[in-house]
């Protein structure tokens, strides 16, 4: 890359379960972003910005009024708070048939429980919402003037027919919803033009294409080359995903897996855990306090490379933010399994690598039965700053792992995305020719040997527990 910048977004939690973002900052975070990487490049060399491509997460929900302007914080993928509206739904509406017309499941993360939870909770401000739609269509709104939804974003929010695109008929009915709230559907490669106060204010041509963009995790894919048929994704970050790219949508017979556009006619089918780099965080604030930032994640690696394979009989759910595949269980809750008075910090922190990759290599084994063995696994996120964590995964996989350069995979891909909306390249397969694979992690047979036979204690524990997590979510509520 040219140039790059980087900044952090409060995540604020008022209350249990809350997992807010104030869209002033988002809005100051994107533009500060965008501005700094403009003077990168003009410190860097003879560069001009021939286009700006938008990445976003899915899962948020933000409600504007009829001015555009918000009338709360923006709830993002993490929000706990609508979990009686999800179990509600699910009793509501067929969940088979909704999977089979959206790719996705019923869960916080998506955003017609997010809907249900503020028309139940605050029905004067549910009343007064014009639009109901995720951060980055109120970012494009605010940079362009246009409240447009992109497909591939609207396809997370489980409120969109696979086919069409079409807003999904039993949602719609079930929140008593005006589709017209919910944004205008365009495909990614949708240009607008930045308005010109804010484009002067980042420092580019007025003139400079705007693209609608894609969601992260599917850009993602792209941005590290993994496009062909058989190619997987693995990106464990803040949360944990696996994808493959395919000309169709494809889901599972049990509804362990998600499918969401991508752009270009191209679906991503792929399996996803809320908690995987959250928890180690929650672990280093704790744990080793008088470190912060990667000072403090090197500090809790070191910590758990003293400890051997298994933790010393230490098992960790890992589940701080509810949980997605396979089980969908939004009530769900992490758990030390095993602890006694010889475990220490370190046996804590393997533990907890050990529990998001083990609960990692489940999911992974959901798209696999269902869009057959990879040629190959490339990897993103995080995690890749830890030789100790991605030689874990390769070993719990008991697959090699590809290594391509490690970078921003989702502003890759976008850029991509953009390179080919300009007739740079033909194709968003020829865009990703690009990406080299650096290097290799082959999985250490003594490891992956001691780790087969964790696994099924580990799936043990959390079908001996998973009927007992609605009880304390469900008796606090009572309490509160």
């Amino acid at each position: 890359m040219a140039a790059e910048a980087r900044r952090d977004l409060a995540l604020l939690s008022p209350i249990a379960g809350a997992a807010e973002q104030r869209p002033a900052d988002y809005i100051d975070v994107s533009t500060r972003v965008l501005g700094e990487c403009v003077q990168n490049l003009d410190s860097a060399g003879d560069y001009h910005v021939a286009a700006v491509c938008l990445s976003s997460i899915v899962g948020s929900m933000l409600a504007l009024d009829r001015h555009g302007e918000p009338l709360m914080n923006a709830l993002t993928w993490a929000d706990l708070r609508c979990a009686p509206d999800v179990l509600d739904s699910r009793r509501r509406l067929d969940e088979d048939a909704v999977y089979r017309a959206t790719g996705s499941q019923f869960h916080g993360i998506y955003t017609g429980p997010k809907i249900a939870w503020l028309k139940r909770t605050r029905p004067d401000l549910y009343a007064d919402t014009a639009h109901f739609v995720p951060t980055k269509t109120f970012l494009l709104h605010q940079l362009a003037d246009e409240m447009i939804l992109d497909r591939s974003v609207g396809s997370g929010s489980g409120l969109l027919n696979l086919q069409g695109p079409a807003w999904n008929d039993a949602w719609v009915g079930y929140l008593d919803l005006d589709t017209g709230t919910l944004g205008n559907i365009v495909e990614p490669d949708t240009i607008v033009h930045f308005r010109p106060d804010i484009a002067r204010a980042i420092g580019i041509d007025p003139r400079t294409p705007l693209l609608a963009g894609a969601a992260d995790g599917m850009l993602s894919n792209i941005g590290v080359g993994s496009i062909e048929p058989g190619s997987y994704t693995a990106m464990i970050a803040t949360s944990a995903a696996c994808r493959t790219i395919l000309p169709e949508p494809v889901l599972h017979p049990e509804r362990k897996t998600w499918s969401y556009y991508l752009a270009d006619g191209l679906w991503v089918n792929g399996v996803s855990i809320s908690s995987a780099g959250i928890v180690l965080r929650w672990i280093r604030d704790r744990h080793f306090p008088n470190e912060d930032g990667e000072a403090g994640y090197a500090a809790l690696m070191a910590a758990a490379a003293e400890a051997a394979i298994g933790a010393n009989g230490l098992l960790v759910l890992p589940y701080l933010a509810g949980e997605r595949s396979p089980y969908w269980n939004v009530d769900a809750r992490g758990v030390l399994f095993g602890l006694t008075v010889g475990h220490d910090e370190r046996h804590i922190a393997r533990a907890a690598i050990e529990g998001v990759t083990m609960h990692f290599a489940d999911v992974v084994g959901a798209l696999i039965e269902i869009c057959g063995e990879p040629s190959e696994i490339r990897t993103t996120g995080g995690f890749r700053k830890s030789s100790l964590w991605t030689g874990i995964l390769a070993d719990v996989l008991n697959r090699p792992l590809a290594l391509p350069a490690d970078f921003d995979a989702a502003a890759f891909g976008a850029a991509m995305l953009a390179m080919k909306t300009l007739g740079v390249f033909d194709s968003l397969a020829e865009a990703a020719r690009l990406v080299d694979i650096e290097s290799q992690v082959e999985p250490d047979p003594d490891a992956a040997a001691r780790y087969a036979h964790l696994l099924p204690a580990y799936r043990s524990l959390y079908t001996s527990l998973g009927p007992h997590f609605s009880e304390i979510p469900s008796l606090l509520r009572k309490l509160n």
